[in-house]
């Protein structure tokens, strides 16, 4: 499946001052954002969300690899493998120790580790952690006693383990099968090299061979992690897991937009939250004339003029991310970051509603009456004439949603002489006749209609704006105060979750449940009332359509930056 790119960064990837593992966790992020809200997008016909999801597991390890070669990266790399054989090292050595307290000391600590890495993987009941938890017993050879722990481990997890890890857990068990009762024997046993190291360091061998035991437990145990997350994946209904992906997905949106406008912001020293907090209320004052009962719905308000705008919505990337020789003036139509992942959704509600509008002018001007007042013949044909503009205008608006808008035009020269046509035909159903001087003026008529302030297109865009605002702001107040995160995990990597992503999380409250199918799949009943010069049965389908589209975006966005709109 191809990975979906955020169009700031496609556009602005020459002059782009952003590490390539944040650029990679931006498109990562933008990937789940569509998933979570328009899964139809991006997963394959007949395909279920575990396929995606568990594809996700190896983007995360490709992006992983990729961000192996960074010099940072590495220089991590290096330094964790350092500590991780200094600390192999050092329960090596503690446990040749003389004296077989000393060696209880290192072995209980092991013992506490052993339980916490196993927990996971068995009922608390289970008697092996019982005995995890237990300080080791007297013994005039702890290790020898530890190594039969070892066993009862290893034999506990293979009964519980996938069949592909039979094997390696076979082969763990039978290196701790047959032990030497002397060390001298021991050691001659080893390979030169060994022999060599185990005389120069003082480590017993059979502390070397528990150390390497440790070692494969800690292996088995992450792998068994992993299949029984995918497991519990598998599990899931597909509704579980639209919300399990709707939480990761609200959760990394808000990381990384914080991370982003925080970027190398050295100024003033200021939070991400701070920014976008201040962004989003000077953005929300340009509209002063908002007359809304509720502060927190005067956004809502905003949005919908800044979408019935000609100049297209954009968000763009704060511009101390961007080489200075590549910024321009600010957008005549900016948004503020918490719409970044959503203005290309945004940018194509845009364009359905400016096509909308386009349609109920164009139907004014056939002066048809309505639909159920004219002959079976005639309405026929009006009927058809609204499907055929509408197609066209459908045709134009995939065409823009593959190239940028390259002016405030909505329409190419070749689709306008298409729709006069079409106004024309519609107008000859009339009883009276057109003739050449009429069907002129009838198509400048159609282009002075769609100019910037013409006052039929003017009128019939403050109905639908004002439509779609009482409808939005109604279906909200049922879903304040749902999905808003308790904390925000600003300044946090990808890679820092890498331990936590082995215990994911995966019971999903009814709560998020109710939450992803208000997202999702909006209530629209009752919400949106006829609105005069849309009456059209093409024209009601089509504001049913902006309507629904709208109210995922808005949905969203309260539900990942309640806090912060």
């Amino acid at each position: 499946m191809n990975r979906l790119h955020h169009p700031s960064l496609v556009q602005q990837s020459s002059r782009m001052l952003l590490p390539l593992e944040l650029v990679q966790a931006i498109d990562q992020t933008y990937f789940l954002h569509i998933l979570a809200i328009y899964p139809e997008k991006v997963l394959p016909p007949g395909k279920s969300l575990i396929s995606v999801v568990t594809q996700e597991k190896l983007g995360d390890k490709e992006q992983e690899e990729a961000e192996k070669n960074t010099t940072t990266a590495v220089i991590e790399q290096q330094v964790t493998k350092a500590m991780r054989t200094a600390f192999w090292d050092l329960t090596a050595e503690r446990l040749s120790s003389s004296q077989p307290s000393e060696q209880n000391v290192q072995i209980k600590q092991l013992l506490h580790d052993l339980h916490e890495a196993i927990s996971p993987l068995l009922p608390p009941e289970d008697p092996l952690l019982e005995a995890l938890s237990l300080p080791p017993a007297p013994s005039s050879a702890p290790l020898y006693s530890f190594v039969v722990t070892l066993k009862e481990i290893l034999t506990t997890l293979r009964q519980r383990c996938a069949p592909i890890r039979d094997g390696e857990i076979d082969r763990e068990l039978h290196k701790l099968e047959d032990l030497p009762s002397n060390s001298t024997r021991m050691i001659q046993t080893l390979p030169d090299s060994q022999i060599r190291e185990a005389r120069s360091t003082g480590v017993l061998p059979i502390a070397t061979l528990i150390t390497r035991s440790l070692k494969a437990i800690a292996t088995i145990t992450d792998n068994m992690k992993s299949d029984l997350h995918d497991f519990f994946l598998g599990s899931m209904t597909e509704e579980q897991l639209r919300a399990l992906v709707m939480r990761e997905a609200k959760a990394r949106e808000r990381d990384i937009v914080v991370r982003l406008w925080s970027f190398h912001d050295q100024e003033r020293q200021r939070r991400g939250e701070d920014i976008i907090r201040e962004d989003w209320r000077f953005w929300c004052k340009q509209d002063s004339e908002a007359d809304m009962s509720l502060e927190e719905d005067r956004w809502k308000s905003r949005l919908l003029k800044a979408l019935m705008s000609r100049k297209p919505v954009s968000c763009i990337l704060p511009a101390h991310i961007v080489h200075a020789q590549g910024v321009g003036p600010p957008p005549e139509n900016g948004l503020p970051p918490q719409f970044f992942l959503s203005t290309t959704s945004l940018h194509h509600v845009q364009d359905y509603l400016q096509a909308m509008v386009i349609a109920a002018v164009l139907r004014s001007l056939t002066r048809l009456p309505p639909s159920n007042s004219l002959p079976t013949s005639v309405e026929t044909s009006a009927n058809n004439f609204m499907q055929r503009v509408w197609t066209l205008l459908e045709a134009e608006l995939d065409a823009q949603s593959e190239h940028e808008r390259s002016s405030d035009s909505p329409l190419s020269p070749l689709k306008l002489i298409n729709l006069e046509d079409e106004v024309i035909r519609a107008r000859q159903l009339l009883p009276e006749t057109l003739g050449l001087s009429e069907e002129e003026k009838l198509r400048k008529a159609v282009r002075r209609a769609l100019q910037p302030g013409d006052p039929v297109f003017s009128l019939l865009q403050k109905r639908l704006m004002e439509a779609l605002l009482k409808g939005i702001v109604m279906g909200s107040s049922s879903r304040r105060g749902v999905g808003v995160p308790g904390h925000l995990r600003a300044g946090r990597s990808p890679s820092d979750r890498s331990a936590a992503g082995k215990q994911l999380r995966l019971m999903i409250s009814d709560e998020e449940l109710v939450s992803m199918r208000e997202v999702t799949s909006p209530s629209i009943v009752g919400l949106i009332p006829s609105i005069k010069g849309f009456e059209d049965p093409v024209l009601s389908k089509a504001v049913e359509e902006a309507f629904s589209k709208l109210s995922k975006i808005v949905g969203w966005t309260e539900s990942v930056w309640g806090d912060l709109v």
